[in-house]
């Protein structure tokens, strides 16, 4: 490890744009490394599977196929952010990341693509943390999509994404109320003491 620098993983990054205090927790190393176990993760893993296949043949298809010009699957990659007091490092894995040419045009444009079994609050934010990786890897346009059973969400990242991210990373925990449905459902609940029972 470099001196001044935490390592996390992505996904607790999403719960911190909604929570100063999972920020906190983060920056001062109170959150474990060791990926953790959920006890849903056979279930989710079936639907990341189906969906996954769904993908595979939808690229596959011709039409798309010749506007694709690389695709990669469980694409690894990791994401720094800089704080006054050091750098946190987060570790993170893509779904589906491809290069695509835009009809008609020489234009390229990065595409991430997100698989979920459910699109919970903080699946947004960390889809935006990797958009950002994406675009700062290749300083190309960004398209995220993010899939689930339920519904399809998508968009293309702007300035205005990153500023937000910026804002809520370094917002402080003063006059923040923790809610008790956010507390249930964040990653960081059971290492924090200012969570709403």
């Amino acid at each position: 490890r470099r001196e001044n620098t935490r390592f996390t993983r992505l996904n607790l990054l999403g719960w911190a744009m909604l929570c100063p205090y999972a920020v906190e927790l983060i920056r001062h190393g109170s959150t474990p490394l060791e990926k953790p176990y959920y006890p849903t993760a056979e279930e989710s893993k079936d639907w990341h599977e189906a969906l996954k296949k769904i993908v595979k043949e939808a690229l596959g298809n011709p039409y798309i196929r010749n506007s694709l010009l690389s695709i990669q699957y469980e694409f690894e990659h990791e994401l720094g952010i800089q704080f006054a007091d050091g750098l946190i490092c987060a570790k993170s894995k893509q779904d589906v990341f491809a290069l695509v040419r835009t009809r008609n045009s020489k234009d390229i444009f990065a595409l991430y693509i997100e698989l979920a079994s459910r699109i919970n609050i903080a699946k947004p934010w960390q889809a935006l943390l990797r958009g950002i990786f994406l675009y700062y890897s290749l300083r190309l346009p960004v398209g995220i999509v993010i899939a689930s059973p339920e519904k399809i969400i998508y968009k293309v990242l702007t300035d205005e994404d990153q500023s937000d991210i910026l804002l809520r990373l370094h917002r402080p925990t003063e006059g923040f109320e923790p809610r008790q449905n956010l507390c249930s459902l964040c990653e960081l609940a059971s290492f924090c003491s200012a969570r709403a029972l």
